[in-house]
Order: structure tokens, then C-alpha cells, then sequence
């Protein structure tokens, strides 16, 4: 393949880093993106298992979205937002947590994140927090560009 055609098929996908060291809920995270995600260019899932796993990688990488496990071993949630914020990182976050929100001390907004509590993660919710951490960094509200899924999880057309 050629450089061009591949910048070309790198430009059809929007990058998304889910960071979580569990690997079940990496896949039940990726699964509810797939179906939440708002966009008519298709979404490249990369993973990170730790926080500095994953700050490695978005010095590498620009992301369209991060979704971030609050609870991580080392470097946690929290930390791994304050460096993004050091590090003048503006990509939107969702972050993920089995806590509720009031049991998390920060000001995610403050930090730019969304909150959505993993226990009450479906395609719905996920795109409202999307949604959020999208205009919490100023971006305009996202409507679904190709579905918005219905209740139930499938996707009804418009």
C-alpha cells in the first residue's frame, strides 16, 4: 500500500484509546462505543492497560477520544488527566468508573472529562457522555450522524 493510500484509509477513522486494565471491560467498553458512536467515519479502537501506558502512547498519537478507567494501578485516572492538562493534551474524555460520580472528589469538567458510571454504560449514555466531553472542550453538540440508537440498543434509522 502507498503512503498516500494509507494516510488516505488513516484519515477515514477517527482514533479512540480506551485505557482500562481489565480486559473484559476494554471489550464491553469497545462494544458500547461501537454502537454509541456518532459519527459517520468509523472509529480505530487502539488500548492501553495502565495510564502510563497510555500516556506513552498519546505522545505518539492523536486521539479523537479517550475513554479513561478512573480506577488504575500506578498511575490513575485522575493523575492521568492532570498530566494530559499539564501537557496541553485537549482531546475529549469520557471517564469510566464503577463509582459513582459524587464518590470521585475532582472537577472532571474542570479537567475536561465527562462521567459515566460503568454500570449504567449502554449506547445511550455513552453517547451523552460523548456528547459532554465534546462540548466541555467547546465543541458543538453532537447529533448522531448516521443513527441514534433506539432503547433497546439497536439502532433505529432516521
Amino acid at each position: 500500500m502507498s503512503d498516500a493510500a494509507t494516510t488516505t484509509t488513516i484519515r477515514n477513522f477517527f482514533r479512540v484509546l480506551v485505557i482500562d486494565d481489565n480486559p473484559v471491560d476494554r471489550e464491553i467498553t469497545a462494544r458500547h462505543l461501537g454502537k454509541a458512536w456518532p459519527f459517520e467515519r468509523e472509529l480505530s479502537i487502539d488500548y492501553a492497560a495502565s495510564g502510563a501506558e497510555a500516556l506513552d502512547k498519546m505522545r505518539f498519537v492523536r486521539f479523537a477520544l479517550v475513554v479513561l478507567d478512573w480506577r488504575l494501578p500506578l498511575v490513575s485516572g485522575a493523575e492521568v488527566l492532570r498530566k494530559m492538562k499539564a501537557g496541553q493534551v485537549r482531546v475529549p474524555v469520557v471517564v469510566l468508573s464503577g463509582l459513582h460520580r459524587q464518590q470521585i472528589p475532582e472537577d472532571l469538567s474542570a479537567l475536561g472529562a465527562s462521567f459515566l458510571n460503568k454500570d449504567e454504560m449502554d449506547p445511550i449514555t455513552f453517547h451523552a457522555a460523548i456528547a459532554e466531553a465534546l462540548k466541555l472542550l467547546g465543541h458543538k453538540p453532537v447529533e448522531n450522524a448516521r443513527e441514534r440508537p433506539s432503547p433497546g440498543g439497536v439502532p433505529s434509522a432516521r
